[in-house]
């Protein structure tokens, strides 16, 4: 059996969840992208307890139900595939399971079903409404589980939503660098960064999708990435494309086109509105529904400026799809030619790897450090707002501040809000005492509101004479890889 790094919080809420002797059928529901483990844990869950797993699929409502019939036949104890008529009969059935015990049901990929049975959301809430009579009887444990985000997110928010009745709603999430980190076994840092870049922390692809073969140093990353992320047999190559067609919430959408144009600017660097459309070549109006639904997928990310009003930017919210945009979808044809030489195509996008995909996501890893790891001392303060702005210069130059740290004033609007921390985060150039005076002219633009800001420094090189002098000043914190997975 697969050990469940990092997953032991969630592993033990399901427990109790399944486990639970209070009286009644409970509902719960368990969400979050495809490859982060949601199956495996429920699987365990079943087996540990004696459950049942239901694995929908893409198909018809008659032939969902014939299906569930034939898996709930053998605990309710009939000698036939039970023979379901309607899911208010399925729901039923599911209820009838916990009549001695608790019983913990799931029915796994569950947008499948709403698919071909829209109606089965008012199904459950009529079932799992206080006054139905069934419900007191029962001590069914059922739980709904579905990647579609958006979907299911759905079904949790408003008051007249399965959320009246869940008694657990539960998100999966990748992990972050740190527990990936442990998930790789990798303990060179700098082979860390560049594979949360490439695979990010969804534990599929650091298992299964690449034979568990993982580079743990840099002498094995260029062999790891030619055979492993860039070869046509390699299954990380086609991993995008299936997971925005296995989507239901964006399957809907007529011109799939449009989410891989979109996708496509955000990970070639256009973080605003105004470039993205640009990029797409659409308007806002066209776009604006395409964007809500990726973010709600949680395949972008909105990041709201801390010291700026209404300037946000976006950006890509998963390590292999950067890959997939910059590197895989932009250079296809030539990767699925036989005589393919995806050893010496790597070579020739190392500089743009650098550029659209190592670097922005060392850029997001220190604002997450920022946010959950970094102590009040480091920061300034505790963090209520932490996110990238852009200066405009007296020239007319711009200076992007990757990490901007602000204090929430009582609800002040962003541009009256107290800057504790200003930092740049970059994993592939040395820092020096260029890059400190840079910050400096950026902490003095904001003036008396950033008086008191510390200075971060976040990389993986740094010039010994920016070293020497952040030792000696209480307001600049140099940031190593090795404090940046570590330390506080």
């Amino acid at each position: 059996m697969i050990d469940l790094i990092g997953r032991d919080r969630e592993m033990n809420t399901l427990r109790d969840f399944g486990t639970a002797s209070v009286p009644g059928a409970t509902l719960g529901l368990v969400w979050g992208r495809r490859r982060t483990g949601k199956s495996m844990m429920l699987e365990r869950l079943v087996a540990e307890t004696d459950g049942v797993h239901f694995q929908a699929l893409r198909g018809s409502g008659s032939e969902a139900l014939r299906e569930l019939g034939a898996v709930l036949a053998k605990p309710s104890g009939a000698a036939a595939p039970l023979r379901l008529g309607s899911w208010d009969e399925a729901v039923s059935a599911i209820l009838a399971l916990g009549a001695q015990q608790p019983r913990v049901v799931v029915l796994d990929d569950f947008p499948y079903l709403l698919e071909h049975t829209p109606e089965l959301e008012a199904v459950l809430q009529r079932q799992f409404a206080a006054a139905n009579p069934t419900l007191a009887n029962s001590k069914t444990r059922l739980i709904l589980c579905g990647s579609s985000i958006g979907i299911m997110s759905r079904l949790l928010r408003g008051t007249d939503t399965l959320r009246t009745q869940a008694g657990l709603a539960l998100r999966i999430s990748p992990f972050d660098y740190r527990v990936s980190r442990e998930l790789h076994g990798v303990t060179d840092l700098a082979t860390a960064v560049l594979l949360f870049s490439m695979i990010g922390g969804v534990a599929a692809y650091a298992r299964d999708m690449v034979n568990f073969d993982v580079p743990t140093g840099p002498e094995a990353f260029d062999r790891w990435i030619a055979q492993r992320v860039l070869a046509p047999s390699a299954p990380l190559v086609g991993e995008i494309d299936l997971l925005l067609g296995e989507d239901p919430a964006l399957a809907k959408m007529r011109k799939i086109t449009m989410y891989h144009a979109t996708l496509s600017a955000v990970a070639r660097g256009n973080r605003t509105w105004t470039s993205i459309c640009n990029y797409v070549g659409g308007s806002g109006g066209t776009l604006t529904p395409v964007m809500n639904t990726l973010i709600a997928s949680e395949l972008v990310a909105r990041l709201e400026d801390p010291v700026r009003s209404n300037r946000p930017t976006y950006n890509i919210a998963d390590s292999l799809l950067r890959v997939h945009y910059a590197v895989i979808r932009r250079y296809q044809q030539r990767l699925a030619r036989p005589t393919s030489d995806t050893a010496a195509l790597w070579q020739e996008l190392v500089s743009t790897v650098r550029t659209e995909v190592v670097g922005p996501c060392f850029e997001a890893m220190a604002r997450h450090w920022a946010t959950h790891w970094a102590s009040a001392a480091t920061l300034g303060g505790i963090p209520a707002h932490v996110g990238p702005t852009v200066i405009s210069g007296r020239d007319g130059d711009e200076l992007e501040l990757d990490l901007v740290v602000a204090a929430d004033d009582g609800g002040a609007e962003p541009d009256r809000r107290t800057i504790m921390s200003l930092g740049v985060a970059k994993v592939g150039q040395i820092l020096s005492l260029t890059t400190l005076r840079r910050l400096e002219r950026a902490r003095a633009h904001f003036g008396a509101r950033a008086a008191q800001a510390k200075l971060l420094l976040i990389g993986r090189v740094f010039d010994a004479d920016l070293v020497q002098q952040a030792s000696r000043r209480s307001d600049v914190e140099v940031v190593d890889l090795e404090r940046l997975y570590y330390g506080s």
